[in-house]
């Protein structure tokens, strides 16, 4: 019997094995660029400029407006508004939207496309608008207003025109669709199975979602809290048609240095304080929430 003879390799076979792993990290890199550079046009370079733009004074460098902002209460006070607009806004959206969301994604009814639907249709209509009609409502003579007063809950003459919690409650309006969206998505995606199971081990349903499905959901719940927070305290349009010049915010703020005052660089600056805040309490916030679910997960 003859051996069968070792098939050899056709030339540069090993060459080409050889070099094909080096080939093979410049490809997600390739694939990335364009999206690095649409990112950087887009959203780093403007924010570089308006960073800039916060250190001119006249026509040379200087930390002014940084100093004026530190040195003064009342924008100190804007800040702290801005800020309590925010997380307040994203309680009340989140204690909301959790429960609906769950509910909207747990049913198993043909409605329950319709009935999201629904939940997001005021999406559709322009937050302006939006505003205009909380205005009519929260008036002295509007539904709301004399509602409150019929309750007991304030004295005539009341309304809840030109107060923070008219902004608080027209700001909620807005943005609690974007909160159920949010949460529908990430209940949807977590398997129902696993909260049966753990309920055929004993736990009662109310435990079963807090120890299963809450758990799970704390990445979207993160993603919602945030989505919301950084909206609300950006928004301009509520705070200054239903808060008017009794429930001024950063935002207001900053269009009245820009637009009737010119004066770019302060508004500059107050753009990119109220950024860093953000910034700061969305990792802080994060933090702890990572922190806290490494905790629970320890044995």
């Amino acid at each position: 019997m003859t051996a069968a003879r070792p098939v050899l390799d056709a030339p540069g076979t090993d060459g080409a094995a050889a070099s094909s792993p080096r080939l093979i990290p410049y490809v997600p890199v390739l694939l990335f660029a364009p999206c690095f550079i649409i990112y950087a046009v887009l959203f780093i370079w403007p924010q570089l400029s308006l960073l800039a733009t916060s250190f001119v004074d006249g026509n040379q460098w200087s930390v002014a407006h940084y100093q004026r902002f530190l040195g003064d209460g009342y924008y100190w006070e804007l800040l702290g508004r801005t800020l309590f607009l925010g997380v307040i806004t994203t309680v009340i959206t989140l204690v909301l939207g959790l429960p609906v969301a769950y509910l909207l994604a747990r049913m198993q009814s043909r409605w329950a496309g319709f009935l999201l639907v629904i939940t997001t249709f005021p999406l559709l209509v322009s937050a302006v608008v939006r505003s205009f009609g909380w205005m009519v409502l929260f008036f002295r003579d509007g539904l709301v207003s004399k509602l409150v007063v019929a309750l007991g809950l304030a004295s005539p003459p009341f309304q809840l025109m030109y107060t923070m919690s008219g902004v608080v409650i027209a700001l909620a309006q807005v943005l609690l669709p974007l909160m159920v969206l949010t949460l529908y998505g990430v209940f949807r995606s977590i398997d129902r199975d696993l909260e049966l199971a753990a309920m055929s081990l004993g736990a009662r349903p109310s435990l079963a979602l807090w120890l299963v499905t809450l758990r799970l959901a704390r990445g979207g719940i993160l993603a919602g809290s945030l989505l919301v927070f950084s909206l609300a305290i950006s928004t301009f349009a509520t705070p200054s048609l239903v808060g008017g010049a009794r429930a001024h915010v950063m935002s207001t703020a900053i269009y009245e240095q820009t637009i009737e005052l010119l004066n770019w660089p302060f508004a500059a600056a107050l753009s990119s304080i109220l950024l860093v805040f953000v910034l700061v309490l969305a990792l802080v916030y994060g933090r702890v929430l990572e922190g806290r679910g490494q905790t629970e997960a320890r044995p």
